[in-house]
């Protein structure tokens, strides 16, 4: 353990970053599980209490970890490109963060919409959307699709992927574990797009 002083200094030097990104590391290491305040102050070898300065709780804690996931998205600001271009690239950075960081992604997908990082997040989507040329209840109504079908698809993507990883696959579950695939992430997505244009955004009954 650190001597006093050095705990000192290092409880002064803390910010609300290095909270965030030590409970990210926790988490990819241990699981979702193992974050609580005292093993996060472990990490960061100070004393529980030192944590309360930069987060007021395990919830806000939680906030500022999805807010470093939301700026580890590959994201960029759409500059004259088709709406379909955009859900696209941004289901993409969000696969390719589920990849990279599978146990802590379900913080990010599970997160309530109106919590402080994910709202600005989600107006900035809808405002792409919307400049891309589709009204506002189109560009919502995408929103809710396409966040529910990658929030499922990558949830249980990862939480497969980590039990594979901890028990061997039975003959039982070997002929359908391609259905958990990321390519069937990227062809699912192809036909959303397809639906919602057909759908949204045409307005074409099914049959027609």
């Amino acid at each position: 353990m650190a001597p006093r002083q050095e705990v000192e200094e290092i409880r002064q030097n803390l910010t609300r970053r290095d909270l965030s990104s030590a409970a990210i590391t926790l988490i990819e290491r241990d699981g979702l599980g193992a974050l609580t305040m005292r093993r996060l102050a472990a990490e960061l070898d100070c004393a529980p209490m030192s944590l309360y300065t930069h987060v007021r709780n395990r919830d806000d804690l939680i906030d500022a970890i999805v807010d470093e996931l939301i700026e580890r998205l590959d994201l960029r600001e759409p500059r004259g490109e088709g709406w379909q271009q955009i859900v696209f690239q941004t289901l993409s950075a969000y696969r390719d963060l589920a990849v990279q960081l599978p146990n802590s992604f379900e913080l990010l997908a599970l997160a309530p919409y109106d919590t402080s990082p994910v709202a600005p997040h989600l107006a900035r989507f809808v405002a792409g959307l919307e400049a891309a040329g589709l009204t506002t209840e189109q560009a919502q109504q995408i929103l809710g699709i396409a966040d529910a079908y990658a929030s499922g698809f990558l949830v249980v993507w990862a939480r497969s992927r980590a039990r594979s990883d901890a028990d061997e696959q039975s003959s039982v579950t070997d002929g359908i574990t391609g259905l958990r695939d990321l390519g069937m992430f990227d062809q699912g997505l192809d036909a959303l797009l397809a639906g919602l244009d057909a759908t949204l955004v045409r307005g074409i009954t099914p049959g027609e």
